[in-house]
């Protein structure tokens, strides 16, 4: 624990505590884990292992990142994961504090339930950012926001002052609670045909079969497994060299992903075999009702009858199949899925400065550089999900 200061709101006093790398994250851990418990709905980004494994693997400066506590009537009611982003601005580097800004980090969250109670967190938790004395600042910015999350649910109620919004990119999903057919109703016949006709194709030769791993003794062999299939092709070493298995550090990141999730059963890898080869593959966390597709390979060998689109046809079809998965995630918006036609959520990107002669020219200058970066890309939108345009003054 660094420092304490109470934040006094119209309804409440609450006390936000800064806590620093590791070893904050495991004084916050036992209160945190039980307040994620406690939330419907919480997803992978809400519990302090998937922060952990970020830490343990990705994170080369652990002091970068800080845990804030919310506290209120001294309970532990949310906590904000942070971190010192990099970024750079005309030669500047601003002090750009914000969501964990990492490819592998691929959604973001603070952790809180979506209350009445706790609309106003968003705006007071930064309220006390700018007037606390521990953590030096420029910009606030909390990247890949779901409109669904906690920090969207804030939002919505009482933006801070000077926030704008900036529109990322989606999050695609099935609904699975109901029947295969209403799950893929927006998919066409004409692609639904195409993935019966490659099933057809591949079972010329050997049958299709998909086989789930979860449990703890049997994670380990199913990752190696999946970490074959994805450095088979283009990924692996004779092509980018972007597979997991070619990169150490995402490689730690996928481990300890498997021991902190494996350890409460919520690591799923899926692997789709033909005959006795593995050609396809998932790698899932199943956290409530969601299954969370975070990583795809398939056989480039195989590419003939398309693995990893059936893979992902069979996925749907057991989540309908199966009581205690309602939602399909594809996380975010993938190219290779568009052919699915999946339901997708608003992902947003929130800025906000630090009320300082610094903080208010670096946020006016990160925006122009994002304008033009947006130039033949996304047009530039400043608003709240589902609206035209709302910047909070």
């Amino acid at each position: 624990m660094n420092s304490e200061l109470a934040y006094l709101t119209e309804r409440d006093e609450l006390v936000f505590t800064p806590y620093q790398g590791l070893e904050g994250l495991e004084s916050l851990a036992p209160a945190w884990t039980a307040l994620t418990e406690s939330m419907p709905g919480a997803r992978f980004v809400h519990y302090p292992e998937w922060y952990r494994a970020y830490l343990v693997s990705l994170e080369t400066d652990p002091s970068r990142v800080w845990f804030i506590g919310a506290y209120r009537q001294q309970k532990l009611i949310g906590v904000f994961p942070l971190q010192f982003q990099k970024y750079v601005v005309k030669g500047m580097q601003p002090r750009v504090f914000g969501t964990i800004d990492d490819d592998e980090m691929q959604s973001s969250d603070f952790v809180f339930r979506r209350t009445a109670e706790n609309e106003g967190l968003l705006h007071a938790f930064t309220q006390w950012l700018r007037t606390q004395r521990t953590i030096h600042w420029d910009e606030l910015r909390l990247r890949k926001v779901r409109e669904d999350s906690a920090i969207a649910h804030s939002a919505r109620a009482r933006l801070p002052k000077g926030t704008i919004m900036l529109c990322h990119d989606g999050s695609g999903y099935f609904q699975t609670c109901g029947s295969y057919d209403l799950a893929t109703e927006a998919m066409s016949g004409t692609f639904k045909r195409n993935l019966r006709r490659l099933a057809r194709r591949a079972e010329e030769t050997a049958p299709l079969r998909v086989q789930s791993y979860r449990r703890k003794e049997e994670l380990g062999q199913a990752f190696e497994t999946f970490l074959d299939i994805e450095a088979s092709g283009w990924k692996g070493d004779s092509g980018s060299s972007s597979a997991i298995r070619c990169r150490p550090a995402m490689l730690a990141f996928y481990r300890a992903v498997v021991d902190e999730f494996g350890a409460r059963d919520a690591c799923v890898i899926n692997v789709l075999w033909h005959g006795d080869r593995p050609v396809a593959g998932q790698f899932c966390l199943h956290i409530g009702t969601t299954l969370n597709i975070l990583k795809i390979g398939f056989s480039d060998e195989h590419a003939s009858f398309a693995p990893g689109n059936l893979l992902l046809e069979r996925t749907i079809r057991m989540a309908c199949e199966e009581r205690n998965v309602e939602i399909v995630s594809l996380v975010n918006n993938p190219s290779w899925a568009r052919n699915f036609k999946p339901l997708s959520l608003g992902v947003w990107s929130y800025c906000a400065p630090n009320w300082t002669a610094r903080g208010v020219m670096i946020h006016l200058g990160v925006l122009a550089k994002r304008a033009i970066e947006a130039r033949g890309r996304k047009p530039l939108e400043i608003a709240k999900p589902q609206t035209d345009v709302e910047v909070a003054l």
